[in-house]
């Protein structure tokens, strides 16, 4: 029988008695058993990608920036006393050799392409001003066929604005046209601006999540806004990229198809049913990357929506308790249902249960020696919850505030022994003091990079 097995453990191996609630820090770990019955489930890729005037901007990589430099066509000056580059005109004939963003997406595409098993299936949307489904729904047998079609996606003439919710929308209403059974949907969303459709974006990503469809989301360069990019992938079980150079992005479309590929247990969810008393202040997805995660309370049932998982890959989460006082003995706390699909064939569906079960005591020996996984969880969990809040200090304007978090957050993560990302957060925070200002784009990498905390430390 194929499981998914569902352990857990608290910060403390009893509670005290007293009179008064108390904070208690849960473990959640989810985990696909390695050894199953592995049933290759098709996937149905969607990609929405921006075509916007700014995707057919020249990139310039640091080897051939180099090459123009030596070349003389680049100039090194002070402005202000500060260094930067200047170039009077590029001759037509070098910049036409510079390829544009769109150049390296699509061969990103085609690599990807390639990757496709004969009964997976693909789909591009594109968007600007207006959104067009440039290639429907095709097998995966069909691979030229695709690769001719990815051939029309420069110069395309769909407005010079972005709205990335008309992408969504294509995007999504191509994905719901196949409802196989046991199909792995997914959709990939791409941009490198921002939007005028925000509020369109986040009502899809609704759809989205009610449909149990996950969209990752793909940033290139730095402008971009994370602020709609990181909770759409967060809300709907997918993961979030900064794509800082293009060289990086066949990586990670590939890693998205074979993800999707390899998932085994699709549709996971956590029901919590908290018993009278008990209070659940803050949840936190662990794995893949830091997010918080939104709980629908259904009379007092919480349920999380997990995403998917390949066997042997492990899914975790921190729950925040408060739990009330209790006399001695043991107690029942939350009950827990795990369930998700499973490919057909194989079996209809699973589920399991279980029941938190804590001692209170009178014993202060019992509870004086916390557990160091689950502290260790909190610690990281605290790091980024103050980086996000300096984040949003910055974008406030509260310049004072914004660097004494980024200070807490860099001593915590020395006290981790995460030395690399503590000297970055320090490093910004001296930045902010000297000139009261910092680089967006850098603002936003060290965001996604305090997103991946719990891959080195847990």
């Amino acid at each position: 029988m194929e499981t998914l097995q569902l352990t857990w453990k608290t910060n403390t191996p009893a509670i005290p008695v007293t009179q008064s609630q108390r904070l208690l820090y849960l473990l959640i770990q989810v985990r696909g058993e390695k050894e199953t019955s592995h049933v290759a489930r098709p996937v149905n890729l969607a990609l929405v990608v921006d075509v916007s005037e700014s995707m057919n901007i020249r990139v310039v990589s640091d080897r051939e920036f180099k090459k123009l430099a030596r070349s003389g066509v680049l100039q090194e000056l002070l402005v202000d006393g500060v260094p930067a580059w200047h170039s009077s005109a590029i001759p037509p004939e070098v910049l036409a050799r510079l390829p544009r963003k769109i150049d390296r997406v699509k061969e990103a595409l085609s690599a990807v392409v390639e990757h496709l098993r004969p009964d997976d299936s693909f789909s591009l949307t594109v968007f600007a001003g207006q959104a067009a489904l440039l290639i429907p729904t095709t097998a995966g047998a069909e691979k030229r066929r695709i690769l001719e079609l990815l051939g029309q996606l420069d110069g395309l003439q769909l407005g010079n604005d972005t709205y990335i919710g008309r992408g969504l929308k294509l995007g999504l209403e191509e994905l719901m046209r196949s409802r196989a059974n046991g199909l792995a949907r997914r959709l990939l969303v791409l941009t490198d601006g921002f939007t005028r459709d925000e509020n369109d974006c986040r009502l899809w990503a609704v759809y989205a999540r009610n449909h149990r469809i996950p969209i990752s989301t793909l940033g290139l360069g730095g402008e971009f806004n994370e602020e709609l990019m990181i909770p759409i992938a967060d809300q709907t079980g997918g993961e979030a990229h900064f794509v800082e150079e293009l060289e990086v992005l066949p990586a990670i479309l590939s890693k998205e198809l074979q993800r999707a590929q390899s998932a085994h247990y699709s549709n996971v969810e956590l029901k919590l049913r908290l018993l009278p008393g008990v209070e659940i202040r803050d949840v936190h997805r662990l794995h893949p990357a830091i997010a918080p995660l939104e709980a629908v309370n259904q009379r007092g049932s919480y349920s999380f929506q997990l995403g998917s998982l390949a066997p042997g890959e492990e899914m975790s989460l921190l729950a925040e308790l408060v739990v009330p006082p209790r006399p001695p003995g043991a107690h029942m706390l939350v009950q827990a249902l795990l369930a998700c699909d499973l490919p057909p064939g194989v079996e209809s569906g699973f589920k399991t249960r279980a029941n938190l079960v804590v001692e209170y005591t009178s014993d202060w020996t019992k509870v004086s020696v916390p557990d160091p996984q689950v502290m260790r969880a909190v610690e990281v969990v605290s790091a980024y919850k103050l980086h996000q809040r300096a984040v949003a200090d910055l974008r406030s304007g509260d310049i004072g505030s914004a660097t004494r978090r980024l200070r807490a957050a860099a001593t915590r993560l020395l006290d981790m022994g995460e030395t690399m990302l503590a000297g970055q957060l320090m490093q910004q925070a001296t930045a902010l003091e000297l000139h009261g200002q910092a680089d967006p784009t850098y603002t936003k990498k060290l965001r996604y990079e305090t997103r991946m905390l719990s891959r080195k430390l847990i």
